[in-house]
């Protein structure tokens, strides 16, 4: 019983670790290029920044996304604004509309 229970609770740490260790975040940074797509993945929207982290050369959303509006709206009025941001990167979620490895956006954040 005591086996199971120990196994349990390593499977756990390890799975919330995997998933952390996905995620890239950036500096305080600001939005400098923005890209809509149509038709591409659905509605697919890329981004690059100033500063971006060791393993995202951009960041993408797409339309079928939860959060989609909700970022979309965070993401354009940075973009606008020119305001600072902080970006939160899936490294494993590669974008196939690039050559180079651009993440999934996880989660964005003005910073003041």
């Amino acid at each position: 019983m005591r086996v199971t229970i120990l196994l349990s609770l390593c499977g756990l740490l390890v799975s919330s670790f995997s998933a952390f260790s996905a995620t890239e975040t950036t500096a305080t940074t600001s939005i400098n290029r923005l890209i809509s797509y149509n038709q591409y993945g659905g509605g697919d929207v890329a981004f690059t920044v100033v500063h971006p982290s060791a393993g995202c050369d951009g960041y993408w959303i797409n339309k079928a996304d939860p959060g989609f509006d909700a970022n979309m709206s965070m993401i354009l009025a940075a973009y606008h604004a020119k305001a600072p941001v902080r970006v939160h990167g899936l490294n494993d979620q590669k974008w196939q509309g690039t050559g180079s490895f651009w993440c999934k956006l996880y989660a964005i954040e003005h910073i003041q």
